[in-house]
């Protein structure tokens, strides 16, 4: 896209300047998020989804004003999950109301209004999987919350001081940007799996879901390597690979003890113990912060990265071209 200013770096309106309330509000929003895709996964876990049946209602009662402390532990886990995931919405409208107020990306305050959007179609996607006793819609709302979960991840990455420094492109000469972005859609795609073999379960899909695993495995420690041997180096995107291969590693020792624990996957129902229950909700946790770290691998890359031919255009440009990646003007 042609920059029409002839100096970006002078346009408050396409690089703002790092500010801490913007950004760690962003960052709160989105760990504020992640004990709520822990308790979805508990009550996965335990097949407790359908222990209040009804919706928006909880046994006939407004949801806010229903003791569920005596209440058994099903019920409980069900009913805070509604009331985490009211709260995680409220979250949400003030972080839109914080950039709506003072951030000045226009693409910045519609990614959040997306992600304000996708939390209330979140809760009403759960809402009816109880209305409708629905399993795959259940599928569905975990995989859905995830996806959310990497939104606020995003939107702290984009208001992070790595993303708005002034830090020049190299040349993505060894394919890093590729690699981080498949990386990124296999894990995603991963949990999708996950989402199958917890609500269906089935041998196959948990053995295509430990194949997928691996493989995300070998590229994400393949990633790091590149990056690692990369010149120059690119501290936050070597970090941020670290973190994605170590997790990607942490991920298949949990997955193999689940697989332990869950077999046989005949889908009968059976009574899930305390540990059991903690290495199958920790396994989808990790996951989901699996998933966070390569989100933010991924917008690094794009964001220190340019296209191959980054280097001869660099070389016929004059010393005051701009210093914002050009990723980040098409964004923009």
């Amino acid at each position: 896209m042609t920059n029409p200013n002839p100096n970006p770096d002078l346009d408050p309106d396409r690089v703002p300047a790092y500010r801490r309330a913007p950004h760690w509000a962003a960052v709160l929003a989105a760990v504020f998020t992640l004990p709520l895709l822990i308790l979805g996964g508990l009550v996965t876990t335990y097949r407790v989804g359908m222990a209040v049946p009804d919706w928006p209602t909880t046994f006939g009662m407004n949801m806010f004003l229903y003791n569920f402390w005596n209440a058994a532990v099903g019920v409980q886990l069900e009913h805070g999950h509604r009331l985490y995931g009211s709260a995680v919405g409220l979250t949400m409208i003030a972080l839109c109301v914080w950039f709506f107020l003072f951030e000045k990306r226009g693409w910045m305050k519609a990614l959040g209004v997306t992600a304000l959007v996708v939390v209330i179609i979140q809760g009403l996607m759960g809402g009816f999987r109880v209305t409708l006793n629905s399993t795959p819609l259940a599928a569905l709302h975990g995989c859905l919350g995830q996806a959310f979960f990497a939104m606020t991840v995003a939107l702290a990455t984009f208001t992070g001081r790595d993303w708005l420094s002034d830090a020049k492109p190299a040349p993505d000469s060894k394919g890093i940007r590729g690699l981080a972005l498949l990386t990124l859609a296999l894990v995603f795609a991963q949990i999708g799996l996950g989402a199958w073999v917890r609500h269906f379960s089935g041998t196959a899909a948990a053995v295509f879901h430990g194949v997928v695993g691996t493989a995300i495995l070998g590229i994400a420690a393949h990633l790091f390597v590149t990056i690692k041997k990369s010149d120059p180096p690119r501290p936050s995107l070597k970090s941020a690979a670290r973190v994605q291969e170590v997790l990607a590693g942490l991920q298949i020792l949990l997955g193999v003890a689940s697989f332990v624990m869950l077999w046989p996957f005949d889908g009968m129902p059976r009574v899930v113990g305390f540990y059991q229950a903690v290495v199958r909700t920790v396994h989808q946790t990790n996951g989901a912060v699996l998933l966070a770290a390569s989100v933010v691998t991924v917008l690094r890359a794009y964001r220190h990265l340019g296209p191959a031919s980054l280097r001869e255009a660099s070389s016929s440009s004059s010393p005051s071209s701009s210093a914002v990646p050009a990723d980040l003007e098409v964004v923009a």
